[in-house]
């Protein structure tokens, strides 16, 4: 790719500060430009899931791209121009190619970022533990972050991450991983187990996507989750059905209130589909402590009462992480409601 001579400028503007609308344009289609190979190419890896995103692609590079285009009071670039800063480079006097790589590795930067926050907005079980992933991963002694390809992965600080190998598959990673941990282990204890399972075997890379593992570890402490409610599932079971539904209510109204912004506001879901979601939360949480009879079906059957077109394929691709998460914040706030009942009653 070479750039345009209203590309070039447009870029020496941006950066000295006199841009016009016209080069502000010019520069935002050319930042679109060297994302959207990088976003595609995720997209059609399965690294990227744009229905559970509920965004277009376009509306993913966009997202991605937006903070590089605020500016402050004076009107400058902050992000670009600090960036150009620090690599040295000054786009007036530097030859094209020079610019182009600078500029593909500042949008390709701002890509990666980017999707882990998408993911956490859509799924905030999952951006909590990649947050503690990548925290745990800063001091970690055997694992590192490195970025490969435009994506940021978990290999081994010392020992050959054997890149000329296959990359590592999802189902080689699950089988392997599920016979080390427990539900309990914490996030330090789990990523010691991740390291000691990539030394172990020499069929793959020793290279593991951020995303992945983080998502690996949500399955692991999903199956916790699970467990414990079963263990804790018959909390009161002197409550009286009235006083059950009558907490359900003010459960669902609170999560609600909280949610909305989350979903709605960030247009990651329609106040439609939102609320289809609250409703389908109330009645799982009226089987789940016996006020009502349905706590012998799925979540998926829950939602399909409210959304009657609604497919499994949909369903898993589109709406199951966000109403889990919705679910499990709900009962988790229901569980503390019956137990200060149970206590003002004794």
């Amino acid at each position: 790719m070479k750039l345009t001579s209203a590309q070039r400028l447009a870029v020496r503007a941006v950066f000295d500060g006199t841009y016009t609308p016209l080069d502000v344009r010019e520069f935002v289609q050319l930042c679109y430009i060297l994302a959207l190979p990088l976003v595609r190419s995720k997209i059609v890896c399965g690294k990227l899931n744009l229905d559970i995103l509920g965004l277009k692609e376009i509306d993913v590079v966009y997202d991605c791209l937006a903070q590089l285009f605020r500016r402050d009071r004076e009107g400058s670039f902050v992000q670009v121009k600090s960036f150009f800063m620090k690599q040295n480079i000054d786009p007036a006097i530097c030859p094209d190619d020079e610019m182009l790589i600078a500029l593909r590795r500042l949008v390709f930067g701002k890509v990666r970022q980017s999707i882990v926050r998408l993911y956490s907005e859509v799924d905030p079980v999952l951006g909590k533990i990649l947050r503690n992933l990548q925290l745990e991963l800063e001091g970690n002694k055997s694992l590192e972050l490195q970025v490969r390809f435009g994506e940021t992965c978990i290999v081994p600080r010392v020992i050959n991450p054997n890149y000329h190998l296959p990359p590592v598959t999802g189902e080689f990673l699950r089988q392997r991983f599920s016979q080390l941990v427990s539900v309990r282990d914490s996030i330090p204890v789990m990523v010691g187990k991740l390291s000691r399972m990539l030394l172990s075997q020499e069929e793959y890379q020793r290279a593991v996507p951020l995303v992945t593992a983080a998502l690996l570890l949500k399955e692991v402490y999903t199956l916790g989750w699970e467990a414990e409610e079963k263990e804790t599932r018959s909390v009161e079971p002197q409550t009286e059905q009235s006083d059950i539904r009558w907490i359900a209510d003010d459960v669902c109204r609170r999560l609600a209130a909280s949610g909305r912004e989350t979903y709605v506001g960030t247009r990651k879901r329609t106040e439609e589909t939102f609320q289809k979601y609250m409703d389908a939360v109330k009645e799982i949480l009226l089987g789940e402590y016996g006020a009502s009879a349905s706590n012998s079906i799925s979540y998926y059957e829950h939602l399909k009462v409210f959304m009657p077109d609604l497919t499994k394929t949909t369903y898993s691709r589109q709406h199951r992480s966000v109403l889990e998460y919705l679910v499990k914040q709900a009962k988790r706030q229901m569980k503390q409601e019956l137990k200060r009942l149970s206590s003002a009653g004794k």
